[in-house]
């Protein structure tokens, strides 16, 4: 589905300058005297919106076109006017105009009345820049119907309609976090009382091959469940008797959605290339090509890599948005059921394994800086919240990152001067500014976690494998010099298994 014209409206929420096809006065001087062009100039001025180039006339004439529109489909001298209002409501003033006119009313109304997603996916657009205002949500949530409308639109599974979707979703939750909570509350009632508004949001990130759509709506999920949670959690027992925040969002499709979505997102170049080969081109597929931030992802894991392994490309901002979604879900109490945790905990492992398996990547994990940090705090938690499921790639993992950071502690002082290389892709003749004491802190951490799912695995096959892992010996030194119960235990079990190895290759 191609875009508009322009992709200021596409893409920004500020800003008012117009594009070059954006309709603007146009001076022109007829050779007639002074007073003439004066007289130009004074109409011109009376029609511009505020202090812009913008014509009043035609965004008006426009909006008149749209109400006149019947169910038929969208010509293409509306199509592109509509599509020059979008471009020009990343305008303040323009939004002003808008609102003035009950713009929101008419974008709901002509969306009602028509079955064309094209249409659909500009007057969304549209009003997904307009909601970068406060004034937009403010009329926009006070009406049930129009989200109706909105979470309506979630079962049209076109590409370009949903990400724009998804942009409305997420502004309006921006504008909670920066203090409006009753715009959540009034988006939480009508969410929670749209049948299937959960799954509909699961089937498109079960569904869709766009990265780009699979990203937005993550990034909505996220905004929507921590407004919804903030606001559920302190209106409790309350007049307002909201529905309980896990009945509304703990269901299997949005769940499931997550951690697949999220799998697909983090696949490495081999798993692109052969989606290229089977014709799934993810972006491209859309008409749209590859995010920036994909691109600068794959510049910085060129720099020091060897190309022995495919590398993961993926918008750091998305790591953070799934442990963001997985750490709210996790920690509900409805979510520690037996039943629900044997379900989910093992995909929910394979996507942290994901995250470890790209910090390995060259300038992924060194210098560890308030990235990192945040990814192995949430990582931790997460694993703790899901009772310590041991996953056995998810440990090997864990053990590599654990003992790079233990290396980088070791070689600090040397690294800080130049004089030695981590291994890891970190040009150490650049002095590392993280103190020394935060990679011991971090690096305690993982070996806490570690042994926490030491002493929760089920088996002795798990621990045999275990045993077989590089970097064994170290790790076993470092369980027995803490002095806690917890890795006297992990030692203790990992002890008893070598014993039995060992014994058994004697026999």
């Amino acid at each position: 589905m191609p875009g508009p014209e322009n992709h200021k409206g596409h893409n920004e929420a500020g800003g008012s300058e117009p594009d070059r096809d954006t309709p603007s006065h146009d001076i022109q001087s007829n050779g007639d005297s002074d007073e003439n062009e004066e007289e130009l100039l004074e109409r011109m001025r009376g029609d511009a919106v505020g202090d812009t180039m913008y014509s009043r006339r035609f965004v008006l004439q426009t909006l008149m076109r749209l109400s006149q529109q019947d169910e038929g489909p969208l010509g293409q001298e509306l199509e592109d006017a509509l599509c020059k209002v979008w471009d020009m409501s990343v305008s303040r003033e323009l939004v002003s105009l808008l609102l003035e006119n009950d713009a929101i009313g008419l974008l709901m109304y002509a969306i009602s009345g028509s079955d064309d997603v094209r249409l659909y996916e500009i007057l969304i657009g549209m009003l997904g820049n307009m909601c970068a205002q406060v004034e937009c949500v403010e009329q926009l949530t006070m009406n049930p119907d129009w989200i109706e409308t909105l979470l309506k639109l979630a079962t049209c599974m076109d590409t370009g309609m949903l990400v724009q979707l998804m942009r409305v979703y997420q502004y309006i939750m921006t504008h909670v976090m920066s203090g409006k909570e009753k715009f959540a509350i009034d988006f939480y009632i009508c969410f929670a009382a749209f049948e299937g508004s959960s799954r509909h949001l699961g089937f498109i990130l079960q569904q869709s091959v766009s990265d780009e759509l699979l990203s937005a709506t993550l990034k909505a999920i996220n905004a929507v469940l921590a407004s919804c949670a903030m606001v559920e959690e302190e209106n409790a027992g309350t007049d307002l008797n909201l529905k309980p925040f896990a009945q509304v969002f703990l269901v299997q499709e949005l769940c499931e959605g997550v951690n697949s979505a999220f799998m697909r997102l983090m696949r490495d170049d081999q798993a692109k290339q052969a989606d290229e080969v089977n014709g799934d081109h993810g972006d491209e597929a859309d008409g749209l090509p590859p995010s920036n931030e994909d691109t600068d992802a794959e510049e910085d894991a060129d720099v020091g890599y060897s190309a022995c392994a495919p590398k993961i490309n993926c918008e750091v901002e998305i790591i953070q948005t799934y442990l963001n979604i997985c750490t709210i879900l996790v920690q509900l109490p409805e979510a520690q059921d037996g039943c629900l945790m044997d379900v989910y905990a093992p995909n929910i492992m394979n996507c942290l394994n994901r995250i470890l398996l790209f910090l390995q990547q060259p300038m992924q994990l060194l210098p560890m800086g308030e990235r990192q940090e945040e990814y192995l705090e949430d990582l931790a938690h997460i694993c703790s919240r899901l009772k310590y499921f041991y996953h056995r790639d998810a440990f090997v993992n864990l053990l590599e990152i654990w003992s790079r950071l233990r290396q980088h502690i070791e070689d600090y002082n040397e690294s800080n001067t130049g004089d030695n290389s981590s291994g890891d892709g970190f040009d150490t003749d650049e002095e590392d500014d993280v103190p020394r004491e935060q990679y011991v802190e971090n690096a305690f951490k993982l070996l806490r976690l570690m042994a926490y799912m030491l002493v929760k695995a089920d088996s002795e096959v798990d621990l045999q494998e275990i045993i077989k892992v590089d970097k064994l010996e170290n790790f076993m030194s470092s369980l027995k010099a803490e002095q806690d119960v917890i890795f006297s235990k992990a030692h203790e079990r990992l002890s008893e298994s070598l014993d039995k190895d060992q014994g058994s290759g004697q026999a």
